[in-house]
């Protein structure tokens, strides 16, 4: 049998996953927007991956609320728009010499902040599907990472969706017309065709 498979060492681990920005609140009660690909979600439960020198993280640990804004495949470019800009001052080692300090991220990003429903960060009106949040638990990672990294749990409280993603007759997102942002090996991509459908009901 011939070898199909190498052994590589990709910079990330980013097969395929699902741009989200998240809203929190600073200290002087402003709004960071932090954009990021580490978040799965299970049940009612998302699971965000956070750098631990980010602002998005010290402000998950002292305010323990955000919002999940998840954009649709054509905003990419206005995610990009935001994507070197960091709510840190000063800003960790590991962002320096790459990323600049800014404090507002909604200009820049042509944003615009729409009220929350049950959590104090505002909504992302541009993203079609946004989910309200409260902290329930933050994990260091087991290994080499534990310092770099940490895994925040949260509970989604509220979920709004852009009419024109609801299908008008179940009240849920209509495939055909949700396409995620999708981050994947560092590019940026939108979904295809359907494929097929699960029989899971």
């Amino acid at each position: 049998m011939s070898q199909t498979h190498v052994t590589i060492e990709p910079r990330v681990l980013y097969v395929g996953t699902p741009i989200a920005l998240v809203t929190t609140t600073n200290p002087d009660g402003g709004t960071n927007i932090g954009p990021m690909s580490s978040a799965w979600a299970i049940g009612r439960t998302v699971v965000l991956g956070w750098g631990t020198g980010s602002q998005t993280l010290a402000n998950l640990e002292r305010d323990g609320q955000c919002v999940v804004n998840y954009p649709h495949a054509r905003r990419w470019p206005q995610v990009e728009q935001i994507a070197l800009l960091s709510g840190s001052d000063p800003l960790p080692p590991q962002k320096q010499g790459q990323f600049r300090t800014a404090r507002d991220k909604w200009t820049p990003g042509g944003f615009t902040a729409q009220p929350s429903t049950v959590v104090r960060p505002p909504r992302i009106a541009e993203c079609a599907i946004q989910c309200e949040a409260e902290v329930q638990a933050i994990h260091a990672p087991s290994g080499p990472d534990a310092d770099d990294f940490r895994m925040v749990e949260v509970y989604v409280r509220a979920v709004h969706a852009d009419r024109e993603v609801v299908d008008e007759a179940t009240g849920h997102v209509d495939t055909t017309a949700w396409s995620p942002a999708l981050y994947v090996f560092r590019e940026y991509f939108g979904t295809g065709d359907r494929l097929g459908r699960t029989r899971r009901r």
